[in-house]
């Protein structure tokens, strides 16, 4: 199921205006910019995201304020098998 995954986000990816990508896993959401993988340095089943603000969207917010900001990472790395959804940035309505 996760190969289908990651190969989705790669084919819809050349066909979107932007770069940038949305994903949710569990009670993350995660953006940043979708990693090329036209010159062969991605993994398969291995989403690779620079420049991410994670997200954690809990049910009981403790620190509403902390969670709105979240953490910024250099890059990350994402298993596909663990994506719950997706969007780019050119389709989301909101911030």
């Amino acid at each position: 199921m996760s190969d289908k995954i990651y190969d989705a986000i790669y084919k819809i990816a050349k066909q979107t205006e932007s770069d940038v990508i949305i994903i949710w896993t569990g009670h993350l959401k995660i953006q940043g910019l979708l990693l090329d993988c036209e010159d062969s340095k991605c993994l398969n089943d291995i989403i690779t995201l620079q420049d991410v603000t994670v997200k954690c969207h809990k049910h009981h917010k403790e620190n509403e304020n902390e969670e709105n900001q979240g953490k910024h990472f250099k890059w990350i790395n994402i298993p596909s098998c663990k994506i719950d959804a997706f969007t780019f940035k050119c389709c989301s309505l909101d911030d």
